[in-house]
């Protein structure tokens, strides 16, 4: 399969001048184009920009549009609830948690429940943008609006989404501590990127429709399938334990509030995420910023210093391959396959741009 690099400043002029054209504001379409291209600069191509297409689909299949707005049903300290009617996920998912973050910041606590809103990203982008505010974060988000694709442990057959979890812990004057992962061993966006790619994926992460063990990617998307095969499943993480978060995910972000559920909406061309997310000033906990930072540096140094297995993979923390991919990727350029590319030209086409010319 052949890449291209491409600049992370194309990358972001071209998304932001792609959202615009389909009717967006500009301040919405900033906000998407720095969300995407800093999960592909972060090494996360699954929600990158290859997510540009689903998005345009949607639109087109008339299960996205530009005039749905965000609307709060309940903003009583420390709770904040946020009805996002299908919007442009990025900008109603940063908006609820810059509310949230001041309202934090304010009461010591947020709690913060975003409805129904069209696909949010990357879930560690959030805490790291509560990071900025000095917060603690904890988020989980469930996945509708298409079939189950992640089987319960023990299972043939997928019940749930890919369900991520993230936590952030800021350190005063340094990097922040961002823990960041799908409740399946694989996010499906990365399922995408080896479909794309036509490599497979590793063994124990997918099922076939008949429940066997299979490294063809295929399996987890209706169009890849020949026939009447069946659609498969993705595995969860760690067997139980990554299915019991995914089931606490879908319950806690949507299923209290009656947003949409996996088991509840039709299969359309769209994502619909619901996020359960609490923000905690630790400067309630340590009022001295000098000492949090001195105990978890201590800590974290303790966890660097154990002897790894292999010389050439140190030991790191959450968060901090990210950011030094970010740094390779900034000056490298970020890669894209073909057939990424080729469904983006193509989107991007349909709203009389050239892709090439960024």
């Amino acid at each position: 399969m052949a890449y291209r690099t491409h600049r992370p400043e194309s990358l972001r002029a071209l998304v932001q001048d792609m959202v615009v054209k389909a009717g967006w504001t500009l301040e919405e379409a900033v906000e998407t184009a720095q969300h995407l291209v800093l999960a592909n600069l972060s090494g996360h191509d699954s929600h990158g920009v290859g997510m540009l297409p689903l998005y345009f689909q949607s639109l087109q299949d008339g299960n996205l549009s530009p005039q749905s707005r965000p609307q709060t049903r309940l903003d009583a300290a420390p709770f904040l609830i946020v009805d996002a009617g299908v919007s442009l996920g990025q900008p109603a998912a940063r908006n609820a948690v810059e509310q949230a973050a001041r309202m934090a910041k304010t009461g010591g606590v947020a709690i913060l429940n975003l409805l129904d809103a069209h696909h949010i990203g990357r879930i560690g982008h959030y805490a790291e943008a509560a990071a900025v505010h000095g917060l603690i974060s904890l988020f989980w988000v469930n996945v509708a609006g298409r079939p189950p694709i992640v089987a319960p442990f023990a299972a043939k057959e997928a019940r749930f989404g890919t369900n991520p979890h993230a936590i952030g812990i800021p350190l005063p004057g340094g990097d922040p501590i961002i823990l960041d992962f799908a409740t399946s061993r694989m996010a499906h966006g990365k399922a995408r990127v080896a479909l794309n790619k036509g490599e497979p994926v590793p063994p124990g992460y997918i099922i076939d429709g008949e429940g066997r063990p299979t490294t063809e990617p295929r399996h987890v998307f209706q169009h890849g399938l020949a026939g009447d095969e069946a659609l498969g499943a993705l595995l969860p993480f760690g067997d139980h334990k990554g299915a019991g978060l995914s089931l606490i995910a879908e319950l806690l972000s949507a299923g209290l509030m009656g947003a949409a559920r996996i088991d509840q909406k039709p299969a359309k061309s769209w994502i619909i995420n619901s996020l359960f997310g609490v923000l905690i000033d630790p400067a309630r906990l340590e009022p001295d910023a000098g000492l949090r930072r001195s105990r978890i540096e201590s800590y974290l140094a303790f966890v660097r210093a154990a002897r790894p297995q292999d010389e050439a993979n140190p030991v790191l923390t959450p968060g901090e391959k990210e950011r030094a991919v970010r740094i390779e990727r900034g000056e490298s350029g970020i890669p894209l396959d073909d057939e990424t590319w080729s469904q983006i030209r193509a989107a991007a086409a349909a709203h009389g741009i050239d892709a090439e010319s960024y």
